[in-house]
């Protein structure tokens, strides 16, 4: 084939390189205990490194976690992002703009907070910012943290709770029985997960309003800016990642995940500690 037979080929002139594919820009969303952060407290440089990487070449980048603000704090959020999901999908923001909330009614809170004492089982209640502790929870964290080197979670005063501003409560218990118990009891009226808090308890939950979750929120975030949720990728290893998994084009998970959850994914990375975010986004061409 001749000079002028390659270039009608390739579609270029004689002698010039073929144009590289137009950029495509992605939207990807990282859980971030048992995904970015392992054990609440460490973060692989390569996971800080490749999301950066991939912000650089112009994909977006959000958190998607059960974490509320008041949680998302220090090195994690050094990382910069352009956006988050948290509180499990009831809050979706854009840089600094809520795209999306849903709180639970007054009501709904009062229920909860008798559930939670009629059955001796501790919890916190999440606004968007903010976390209320049951009575003595704060110190039971505290030790339990401190046995395995994980600072205390940071709990606000009880004075400046409000029931109107509650979207989430996170329970947990060593009483495995009670767990489950709360799970299927709750379930009936509220969007309910399991065991969700790394360490120190035995069985824990997050309880919302119905219909909330990540893959709403995600959703929220797409509409707002455009963008197909076939360009959607999202990467997780718990249970409350499931609905991401359904709403995102492509679902990745951790090497760290449980069974069921991997069985849920398109793909499986590896490990937290095994570079998984890294091998993620180089696997589909982020970096």
């Amino acid at each position: 084939m001749d000079a002028a037979d390659s270039a009608a080929v390739t579609g270029v002139g004689a002698g010039e390189p073929a144009s590289a594919p137009p950029f495509h820009r992605k939207a990807i969303f990282l859980d971030v205990d048992g995904t970015i952060m392992q054990d609440g407290v460490h973060i692989p440089p390569s996971a800080a490194e490749a999301i950066r990487a991939a912000r650089a070449r112009g994909h977006l980048v959000f958190l998607s976690t059960g974490r509320g603000m008041a949680e998302l704090q220090g090195e994690l959020m050094d990382i910069d992002f352009d956006g988050a999901v948290s509180n499990g999908g009831a809050f979706a923001s854009v840089g600094d703009e809520i795209v999306a909330g849903s709180l639970l009614t007054a009501d709904e809170v009062a229920r909860l907070k008798e559930y939670l004492t009629e059955r001796g089982i501790h919890g916190y209640f999440q606004s968007y910012d903010q976390m209320f502790a049951s009575a003595g929870l704060p110190e039971l964290i505290a030790e339990r943290f401190g046995a395995y080197g994980l600072p205390p979670k940071v709990f606000h005063a009880d004075e400046d709770f409000d029931p109107a501003e509650m979207a989430k409560l996170v329970f947990v218990t060593d009483d495995v029985a009670a767990a489950e118990q709360a799970l299927t009891e709750l379930g009936e009226d509220f969007a309910v997960v399991g065991g969700t808090i790394p360490l120190a308890f035995a069985a824990s939950g997050e309880v919302a309003p119905k219909g909330v979750h990540k893959g709403a929120a995600i959703e929220a975030i797409l509409d707002r800016l455009g963008i197909d949720r076939a360009d959607a990728i999202g990467i997780g290893d718990n249970w409350n990642d499931a609905e991401m998994f359904e709403v995102c084009g492509t679902s990745i998970a951790m090497g760290n995940a449980v069974d069921g959850v991997k069985a849920l994914a398109d793909q499986v990375t590896t490990a937290i500690d095994d570079d998984g975010v890294r091998n993620a986004f180089a696997a589909n061409d982020l970096l």
